[in-house]
């Protein structure tokens, strides 16, 4: 069983809601669904009575419920216990939504201080709501994070009742990332693309990530939901992700190109036409955060990334 999936549990038990639960984490309601029924199918008995209402937990499902609590509980004292009993010295850890603009930050710092002793660097790709988990728990310091502009007020609030401290780094309209032989920039000069003509073509995304805005595009038209696409290709890397755009008619959904795409893969970035919100960029921090040098230079290379691409 996925640890990670029984927060999404608890979440429901608590809010006796999916609809409320699933708003509330920041995830999609019809994942949320798909990741109770996929526990219950696991363990092989009803945790919930699904009613108009709302969601009420079976008796069997009140007591995994403590069990699930008492689990929760002791993995963040032991992630707790990880982070005061490491060795001192310089130490990085970042948990980051899967964008290569923060990943080059990392290595430019992991670069900076190649010759120092006693180092500790790691970076944790993962989705919105991991990142938010990880520092919560102590798993990572710093957390590099996007999400809608239209969910701001929403996550700044929980960000409050979490005790965190968010500071925004950037604002951006969405972007197509495609080949640069792909058809539709074979007329000439393409300044904007409409998400409604690369509907037809495949879409390439992450695994995991289901609440990502990136995947849920609003339009003056409406919301386009892209994992509803016909043909849809998932991976797990950048790498990969980059190479079967560039050597396909694929695309998928981003910001301004990351340093040496184009020369890399020869994948360029070009804005979408007619999108009615935009991505957000932050960095989170327990309120109580006092940085060392090697934090604080690794979030001010981040500032300065991602104010370049506004520029």
């Amino acid at each position: 069983m996925d640890s990670k999936n029984l927060k999404y549990f608890i979440a429901v038990a608590q809010y006796g809601s999916i609809s409320q639960a699933a708003k509330a984490m920041y995830i999609s309601q019809p994942q949320l669904s798909h990741i109770i029924k996929s526990i219950e199918e696991e363990i092989g008995f009803p945790l919930f009575q699904r009613t108009n209402q709302g969601s009420s937990l079976t008796r069997s499902g009140e007591e995994f419920l403590n069990y699930c609590v008492t689990l929760q509980q002791d993995m963040d004292k032991l992630n707790r216990f990880i982070t005061r009993t490491k060795s001192s010295g310089a130490r990085l850890t970042v948990s980051m939504t899967r964008f290569s603009h923060t990943a080059e930050c990392f290595n430019d710092i992991c670069s900076k201080y190649d010759d120092q002793e006693n180092l500790f660097l790691r970076m944790h790709e993962c989705s919105t709501m991991d990142v938010i988990e990880s520092v919560l728990n102590g798993y990572s310091g710093i957390g590099v994070l996007h999400f809608s502009a239209s969910e701001s007020a929403l996550m700044k609030r929980n960000f409050e009742i979490k005790k965190l401290s968010f500071r925004q780094i950037g604002s951006f309209r969405p972007y197509v990332c495609l080949s640069k032989d792909h058809p539709l920039l074979q007329s000439g000069a393409v300044k904007e693309l409409d998400i409604r003509d690369l509907l037809s073509y495949g879409f390439v995304r992450y695994i995991g990530q289901y609440e990502d805005f990136l995947y849920h595009i609003s339009t003056e038209n409406g919301v386009v939901d892209l994992n509803e696409s016909s043909r849809i290709i998932f991976v797990n890397d950048r790498a990969g992700q980059m190479r079967l755009i560039s050597e396909t008619n694929y695309y998928t959904i981003g910001i301004p190109e990351f340093q040496y795409q184009d020369a890399l893969y020869d994948v360029v970035s070009v804005p979408l036409k007619n999108c009615s919100d935009h991505i957000c960029f932050g960095i989170l921090t327990k309120k109580e955060w006092r940085p060392s040098p090697i934090e604080r230079d690794f979030t001010d290379t981040v500032c300065r990334k991602y104010a370049s691409l506004s520029e």
